[in-house]
């Protein structure tokens, strides 16, 4: 399952909490018909992965999904020069153990 960097986790938790979510709600993450990935506010669906943090639903993502980003990490970085706006960034994992930093739960 993917990793969750601290940074993405708040931005996740905001964007729920924007939207007015309920507990039961999280963010969706798909890929559409041209394969870019997306978010949506939804609730989880029968075999669908999930990342909670502090019990909290965080992310949402069907099975597949989940297992083509086993070895990703799910960042929210802000403007440095290499980009014009805060946004999502999927990477590989670091090599060495997570830290408790890294939310997969």
């Amino acid at each position: 399952m993917v990793l969750i960097t601290d940074s993405a986790s708040s931005e996740l938790r905001r964007i729920l909490n924007y939207h007015g979510a309920l507990a039961r709600q999280g963010v969706r993450l798909r890929v559409d018909e041209a394969g870019s990935l997306k978010m949506a506010i939804d609730v989880p669906h029968y075999g669908d992965a999930v990342i909670r943090h502090d019990k909290a639903l965080l992310l949402i993502m069907d099975t597949s999904l989940s297992a083509s980003l086993a070895r990703r990490e799910l960042d929210f970085c802000l403007p440095d020069g290499k980009t014009t706006k805060p946004e999502f960034t999927l990477r590989p994992r670091p090599t060495e153990p997570a830290s408790t930093s890294a939310l997969a739960r």
